[in-house]
């Protein structure tokens, strides 16, 4: 063995330095976001707020938990459930479809191909790590990049925005919704594949090309069936999500319960919006349960299975199974579930005028007629951004001696030279002048949802993390299989309450959309920073709860059978959570682009920041102005994209 193999050796089983370069940018991240911006804790430090914000939420909470159940009302709720359901089953089934090409694109085990042992292993001692990110090092490598911009722009344009252009498009209704919800979810799908799939390890499926397979080889037989049950994970995951979304698409026309509870709450009807918001709940507990039955059905564990099966006896035992039905019968329900959104969508929606049914596909036939493309005249406004380049001295001369003559140029070293940048007083200066630049406020308005986005994520990370142990199947119901131990009935009791509570609590966190938990910190804290920093956290747990307990339920249980005889919680922390590290950081830095759109989006609502100034905008007719925010908006997303893949964060094992 050589002794590059050996610095080879000692490289691959080294943690990469980009996790901790993670860690300090993690903190100066929280520093930055404690001192960027202005908190206002006054709602739980000063007495009188405090007493008249627990009153206010107590009023909210009172009219909020006395919900109308007249019969008129809760058949209208059921038609626009089914509505609902509708339309985020068919945008997700069209994300999918969509996602899955983009992802093979974008992934660089799948498209490049540059393996450990492969084009950079003689050059990785030479340093060419910059060269890996490089786009134009090959055609291969070209097209990924090019696939990871367009999935990072997708993404990044909010679900609500979608929803504003397709509105002038092709009108109000569930079929807005849908189509909203699959651009954004196609991006977030891709996106999230393509981390998967790049997060196997290259050895596992190091043999599919060692006997001569190529990439698209290589992807169906070796690196897609390694990471299938995360990715089946995930998809069931945004098919929840896209019905919590139709809260924020419905209050631009995109129907369904969203419209009518943006509706309802214009007009402070809290009884109406407590029904609907329960009919939320209820649909989003039923999707968790379709989900995990078709997971379920899915899923082969051989461990598990043998588990439950009874002792056979040898000859029994000697018998080759069939193959299994399981898949074919989740296949059937999934393909059952698309068939009744499209006929849905189309013939059996009732929530019209009347109760009369309404088409709502039909609007589809103009986009291909080029009907509804003419309806984007406002579109093209957007996409001719104001740069305000006369402020900074580019520009017709005119244009420029205007704006200094109205003290709105830039003129950063007209007072100060670089040399007298050492004093405090230079610096505001300095940040005087840039901010008479249009281009530079909107750029500082994405302070706002980052610094939301960065605690709140940290907040719901945390509680994430303490809640997946009570939330497991595994280490509540099934550890006397791979433990050895022998619980007492009562002690089995208690567990399973432990695990139907913690699932509970991250339902509903979940299941709330992150307006609605707005709404209510709103209520105690205002208007603010905070009450959108508490909503990101508290919708944050319930997502990954959800994904960091299927992470460590999705794996074998012969897995834990070497630590026979530690304890529960020691095998919890020994064993399961480093094997299942590896997907929580890709859903844990996933979850904070999502939180930084969220964190955008709650700018409608009284937050401030990057959503505020665009819809301000847009209202007001100034859609180059909004097209300016609109880029700010997916800047950050290409930003934090790039950063995350080039430190390697969602790979930690690698």
């Amino acid at each position: 063995m050589t002794k590059a193999d050996l610095r080879a050796m000692r490289r691959h089983g080294r943690r990469p330095l980009g996790s901790f370069i993670a860690l300090l940018m993690l903190a100066l991240a929280l520093l930055a976001a404690c001192f960027a911006v202005e908190w206002d804790w006054a709602a739980l430090t000063d007495a009188q707020r405090r007493a008249e914000a627990a009153a206010r939420m107590g009023a909210w909470l009172a009219a909020f938990l006395s919900p109308d159940l007249s019969a008129e009302f809760l058949r209208h709720s059921w038609d626009l459930t089914l509505q609902t359901l509708s339309a985020a089953v068919l945008g997700t089934t069209l994300a999918v479809l969509l996602a899955w090409p983009l992802a093979m694109g974008a992934s660089r085990a799948v498209c490049v191909g540059e393996e450990r042992d492969g084009f950079f292993a003689s050059r990785r001692p030479q340093g060419n790590v910059l060269l890996r990110h490089f786009p134009l090092r090959s055609p291969a490598a070209l097209l990924c990049a090019a696939c990871r911009l367009l999935q990072d722009i997708l993404r990044a344009v909010p679900d609500f925005v979608w929803a504003i252009i397709l509105v002038a498009m092709i009108g109000l209704g569930p079929l807005t919704g849908a189509l909203a919800l699959a651009l954004n979810i196609t991006g977030i799908l891709a996106k999230v594949y393509s981390e998967l799939w790049d997060g196997v390890d290259e050895t596992r499926y190091a043999q599919v090309r060692s006997q001569g397979g190529g990439r698209l080889a290589t992807f169906l037989y070796g690196i897609r069936p390694l990471a299938s049950r995360n990715v089946l994970s995930f998809t069931l995951m945004r098919a929840e999500c896209a019905i919590r979304n139709a809260a924020v698409i419905g209050a631009v026309g995109g129907g369904g319960l969203g419209s009518e509870i943006w509706y309802q709450i214009r007009f402070g009807a809290w009884d109406k919006v407590g029904t609907l918001i329960l009919f939320t709940l209820l649909l989003t507990l039923t999707a968790d349960l379709a989900s995990n039955h078709v997971r379920g059905l899915l899923r082969g564990d051989a461990a598990r299975a043998a588990s439950r099966a009874p002792q056979v006896d040898a000859a029994a035992a000697a018998v080759v199974p069939g193959p299994s039905l399981r898949p074919w019968y989740a296949m059937g329900f999934v393909i059952a579930v698309v068939v009744w959104s499209l006929w849905f969508m189309g013939w059996g929606n009732r929530a019209g005028e009347g109760g009369a049914s309404r088409n709502h596909l039909a609007p589809a036939a103009e986009l291909f007629t080029g009907k509804a493309w003419d309806n984007l005249g406002f579109f093209r406004r957007l996409l001719s951004p104001e740069l305000d380049l006369p402020a900074i001295g580019i520009g017709p001369p005119e244009a420029v001696a205007k704006r200094r003559a109205e003290g709105k140029a830039v003129d950063l070293f007209a007072q100060y030279g670089p040399g007298d940048f050492r004093r405090p007083a230079a610096w505001s200066a300095w940040l005087d002048e840039l901010r008479k630049w249009f281009v530079w406020r909107a750029v500082e308005s994405a302070a706002v949802p980052l610094a939301i986005a960065v605690v709140g994520t940290v907040l719901g990370v945390a509680a994430a993390i303490l809640l997946t142990y009570p939330h497991s199947a595994t280490f509540q119901l099934l550890s006397g299989r791979f433990s050895g131990e022998t619980a007492p009935p009562w002690l089995r009791a208690w567990r399973g309450l432990q695990l139907a509570a913690a699932r509970a609590v991250a339902m509903i966190a979940r299941g709330v959309p992150e307006v609605m938990w707005a709404f209510l910190f709103i209520a105690f804290f205002g208007p603010g920073l905070v009450a959108g920093t508490l909503a990101i956290a508290a919708h944050t747990l319930g997502v990954l709860t959800r994904v960091f307990g299927e992470a460590v339920d999705n794996q074998p249980l012969r897995r834990f059978e070497p630590t026979c005889g530690a304890s529960r919680r020691m095998t919890y922390a020994m064993v399961a959570v480093p094997l299942a590290w590896r997907d929580w950081m890709t859903y844990a830095f996933f979850q904070f682009e999502s939180n930084v759109r969220a964190a955008v989006v709650l700018g409608l609502i009284g937050v401030g920041g990057l959503g505020f100034q665009f819809n301000f905008n847009f209202e007001w007719f100034r859609f180059e102005r909004a097209g300016t925010y609109l880029i700010v908006m997916i800047l950050l997303t290409v930003l934090i994209d790039r950063s995350v893949r080039m430190l390697n964060l969602s790979r930690v094992g690698r």
